[in-house]
């Protein structure tokens, strides 16, 4: 596709202003009775498109739109964060890209939902990502809008303008269920795209609508240090990795962002193979920290294994589950303390390393102490398999740095009422 079909094909639904919303979508009327307990997978929801159009001006701390609105909160990259510029250019494109990672939580403070498709990447199975939807609504997540006020360059090097709505080019969504009547949603996108040689700064804009019209937006200001080249060059080929270490003091700083304690999990199904609505589907976020500087052996990309089959930026490593490390990412531990088992029949026992089957990976550099930070995300699509009473899951973090020193996190959560993940949300 040439640069200017895509400046066409996007122009129809880019920000007349920066963070300026134009939205089209269904109008749910605020005296409808149909809403009901998301948690018991009764909301229906108007298919009647396009009744409205609704603009909505947001800057920080105003334009929020309905009371008890969703809270929405940019958890990557961080506010005042550091990341690579990338290496594409107009007509001369690159994966290697300014890489770094754009998580997202969604908290619902009442029984009102998002619409969203819960999905999980895997072999033939792109999650909610819609390329061909750039600009537009993201079909499996139509109340998500993410915009960045600088151009963006594709790995074909063609131009994203600034402020187009980027939801549909997000991987992975998941949930966990927040105490109360809301649900937290996550979504999390790996960023390929590189940025013009003469940007410093730019402003990620994130707003989400649920079914009810009210809208809930975060910014975040982040940096372009034009001397990385990408993301992918702030951390050392998995080939240097030395193998496993013991937890100390100058091992990494690891830490589970998601789901955030104390929201309890779906586990699944626990007799038959987990499905699309029977599966956990909880978003798990783990944040590493050099702060040794002592490298963090990770391909972004995928490229050591796993791209040809799944694109680049993945960095699912499927075969190995159960049978040992990320080969993209070896020095990650992931482990529950119960077994978990797959959608494709594979059973890892508890404390069995899950790793491989971690989604994306994307990296930038803390402005404070200047270390890398390297942010993974899963989304679970298989079922974690409870001991007779057991109700809580123990979550444990553990990664080895090309030292040979290693940091850890545990977070233990209990297990929802809810049997799959899906079934807290709304499906679109």
């Amino acid at each position: 596709m040439k640069t200017t079909r895509l400046k066409k094909i996007i122009s129809a639904s880019m920000l007349a202003l920066p963070l300026v919303l134009f939205s089209a979508y269904s109008q749910a009327d605020d005296d409808d009775e149909r809403y009901s307990d998301s948690k018991k997978n009764k909301i229906s929801y108007s298919k009647n498109k396009t009744t409205y159009f609704d603009i909505i001006r947001i800057s920080r701390n105003k334009g929020i739109k309905g009371k008890l609105a969703p809270q929405m909160r940019i958890t990557s990259p961080l506010n005042n964060g550091i990341v690579a510029q990338g290496e594409s250019s107009v007509n001369a494109g690159s994966f290697n890209g300014s890489g770094f990672a754009i998580n997202l939580e969604v908290f619902t403070r009442d029984e009102v939902s998002v619409l969203v498709n819960e999905a999980t990447q895997a072999p033939g199975d792109p999650g909610i990502r819609n390329v061909d939807q750039l600009g537009n609504l993201n079909p499996e997540f139509p109340g998500l809008f993410v915009f960045i006020n600088e151009d963006l360059i594709t790995p074909d090097g063609e131009i994203i303008p600034k402020n187009t709505n980027l939801a549909s080019l997000f991987n992975v969504a998941g949930s966990d269920d927040t105490p109360g009547k809301g649900v937290t949603v996550w979504a999390g996108w790996h960023l390929l795209e590189s940025f013009p040689a003469d940007v410093s700064k730019f402003t990620i804009t994130a707003a989400v609508r649920d079914v009810k019209g009210r809208i809930g937006f975060d910014q975040v200001e982040v940096n372009v240090n034009a001397e990385l080249s990408s993301g992918n060059s702030l951390t050392p080929d998995p080939t240097s990795f030395p193998g496993h270490g013991e937890i100390n003091q100058d091992g990494p700083k690891v830490e589970i962002v998601a789901p955030r304690v104390p929201s309890s999990i779906a586990v699944g199904e626990q007799i038959a193979l987990p499905t699309a609505q029977t599966g956990s589907f909880n978003f798990i976020q783990v944040n590493i920290l050099d702060v040794a500087k002592a490298g963090i052996a990770v391909d972004e990309l995928g490229d050591s294994v796993t791209r040809p089959e799944f694109g680049a930026g993945s960095i699912l490593d499927p075969l190995q589950l159960g049978q040992g490390d990320n080969r993209n990412f070896p020095g990650l531990v992931f482990t529950f303390d119960t077994p978990l088992q797959a959608p494709n029949g594979v059973l890892v026992p508890a404390g069995g390393n899950l790793a491989p089957v971690f989604n994306v990976v994307g990296s930038e550099v803390d402005t404070e102490t200047g270390a890398v930070r390297v942010v993974a995300d899963w989304v679970v699509g298989g079922s974690l398999i409870l001991a007779e009473g057991q109700d809580t899951v123990t979550f444990t973090a553990t990664v080895t740095d090309n030292k040979g020193n290693a940091g850890s996190s545990k977070r233990v959560f209990r297990v929802s009422q809810v049997v799959g993940g899906q079934l807290l949300t709304a499906a679109p």
